[in-house]
């Protein structure tokens, strides 16, 4: 009997792992932006609308990382409407989310339909820099400032730009937080911004050449393209139909489950950039090592083919419930990913004051919260010095959260970082 009673307590403290999430459908609006030559119908940017539970307090904006896109933040969002009652969360997708063809997402075979998706020009990305971006996010600010006080919190490289918008518009907000990311991750100097300069893959283009039509508008190299995160987003929603069904021909280079040939690739123990690593559990099939981590520092294994008739995916405990992300990623209206990063964008932040010499370290009259994710990006307290360098007053709070990967952070199915949001937030007038 006492056997017993503790293996119930047991399986009640697992069922109680996951914190409680909302179940409704958030909105996905549209909010007009700056003004440029691609036109009106492309000069908006975009939220999913997790609304405020109780009686309306303020807003949350969430800003994602470099080709981050708003369902990023879904996981992390429901729970927050319920830990933080009041606090309504909208999940921000930038200007380019708006070039995506997602009609393959009401085809019967979305992996059919971009499997020979064309790349397009979109010569007006170079114009997409910082100031535009900050334009944008200033008038969902605005809009959201109209049902009260607004909380800006940014993910990675998105910690970079809302740090960036309080210096720029750090008036219109009562609230920064920074999510595995800080102020300055990479920092160009003024000739590596105009003229290029050698990065750890290869050269990356400067302003000048972007400029003259001899770089790509938006991120299309090592292996990250428009037609790369496209499929990854029509696996991921075929996956949510029917997880244990066999994956289609070209998702694994081995006979898998849809689960567990769509989660190989991002899962920690397999995927090889840290940055877009998510730990969700562990395949069933025979592993090596991967020769190319190790020539970069890291232990990372490969999968050389199933042990039985198929691989398949295991739900380990880890931090993220394997489930819940590919549901977070499967959302036909919007995507886990910005498949047309602009590139300028990205040189832009890396050289804001040479982009934006008006940008300059304010005080703030708030507090920062910083979050660091244990396994992630910024693993240290000492990781975030830049955010005292451009905000000399801030003194921020900063926690690192122990054990999670970089996107652990905004999908763990305990809510991690939920508990420390909120708590900031009780604090916000």
């Amino acid at each position: 009997m006492r056997a017993w009673i503790v293996l119930m307590v047991g399986l009640l403290g697992l069922g109680q792992a996951q914190s409680a999430r909302w179940e409704g459908q958030p909105e996905y609006r549209a909010i007009p932006g700056a003004t440029t030559s691609a036109g009106a119908a492309l000069d908006k940017s975009y939220v999913l609308v997790y609304p405020a539970q109780g009686t309306p307090r303020g807003t949350v904006i969430f800003v994602p990382g470099f080709l981050g896109g708003a369902t990023n933040f879904d996981i992390l969002a429901r729970r927050l409407v319920l830990a933080a009652p009041g606090w309504a969360v909208w999940a921000w997708d930038r200007r380019a989310n708006g070039l995506e063809d997602r009609r393959g997402f009401t085809t019967p075979d979305p992996w059919a339909y971009y499997q020979n998706y064309p790349l397009p020009d979109f010569p007006f990305l170079k114009d997409w820099g910082l100031r535009v971006h900050l334009e944008d996010l200033e008038r969902v600010v605005n809009q959201a400032r109209l049902s009260g006080p607004v909380v800006l919190a940014g993910h990675s490289l998105g910690a970079s730009l809302a740090s960036l918008y309080a210096l720029y518009r750090g008036d219109t907000i009562r609230g920064l937080i920074l999510l595995d990311g800080a102020p300055r991750l990479i920092t160009l100097t003024r000739e590596q911004y105009l003229g290029g300069t050698e990065g750890g893959f290869g050269r990356l283009a400067g302003l000048n050449e972007l400029l003259e039509g001899k770089a790509p508008p938006y991120i299309n190299a090592f292996g990250l393209n428009p037609v790369g995160f496209a499929q990854a987003e029509a696996q991921a929603f075929m996956t949510a139909q029917n997880p244990q069904a066999d994956a289609p021909p070209g998702w694994a280079p081995f006979r898998a489950s849809r689960l567990a040939a769509a989660l190989y690739r991002v899962d920690e123990r397999y995927a090889l950039s840290p940055i877009f690593a998510v730990s969700v559990g562990q395949a069933t099939g025979r592993e090596g090592i991967n020769l190319l981590s190790l020539a970069v520092g890291r232990l990372v294994y490969t999968i050389r083919g199933p042990r039985g008739g198929r691989v398949e995916w295991r739900d380990t405990g880890e931090a993220t419930d394997p489930l819940e992300f590919i549901n977070a990623y499967a959302n036909p209206v919007t995507g886990f990913s910005e498949w047309f990063f602009p590139y300028r964008l990205s040189l832009d932040i890396s050289a804001y004051d040479t982009a934006m010499p008006e940008l300059r370290p304010r005080l703030l009259p708030y507090p920062v919260l910083a979050l660091g994710a244990g396994r992630g990006l910024l693993p240290r307290v000492s990781d975030f010095r830049s955010v005292g360098e451009v905000f000399p007053n801030a003194n921020p709070e900063i926690r690192i959260l122990p054990g999670l990967t970089h996107l652990d952070i905004l999908t763990s199915r305990r809510g991690d970082a939920v508990g420390p949001i909120a708590q900031y937030l009780q604090g916000v007038r």
